[in-house]
């Protein structure tokens, strides 16, 4: 019996690992989507990187292979786009100007973090992706 219970653990681990990235992936994409529409819908790239990180959720969360492909595309482009955008706000405004600043400077940063370590669970769990 303890045999059936290791298996079902380490198979619970794989899922894991893919849902965290699925729910990560999504929560930037939306992120992304929310910060357009509340600022600037001109932001077609933005938009376009945060409709591509839903659609690499969606398909960690059903374990389908397009997502690696897809998560290191999305990679140095977001890790960019999201750099460019820190260096912008810190060259305009500086790191702590007021709390908006703040967080939103805080925020890109958590996008980083957060999109390193989506890839990094889609990279280890890769062989659980059909």
């Amino acid at each position: 019996m303890t045999g059936l219970a290791q298996i079902t653990s380490l198979e619970r681990t794989h899922a894991t690992g893919l849902l965290v990235a699925s729910a990560i992936f999504i929560a930037l994409g939306v992120y992304g989507l929310v910060f357009s529409a509340l600022y600037d819908l001109g932001l077609i790239p933005l938009i376009a990187l945060s409709l591509a990180s839903i659609a690499a959720g969606l398909g960690a969360l059903l374990g389908r292979r397009f997502t690696l492909w897809l998560a290191l595309v999305l990679f140095p482009l977001g890790v960019v786009q999201a750099l460019s955008t820190l260096s912008y706000s810190i060259t305009l405004s500086g790191w702590y100007t007021n709390e908006a600043v703040a967080a939103f400077n805080a925020s890109l940063i958590l996008y980083i973090v957060g999109l390193t370590l989506s890839v990094l669970l889609v990279l280890d769990r890769r062989s659980q992706l059909k």
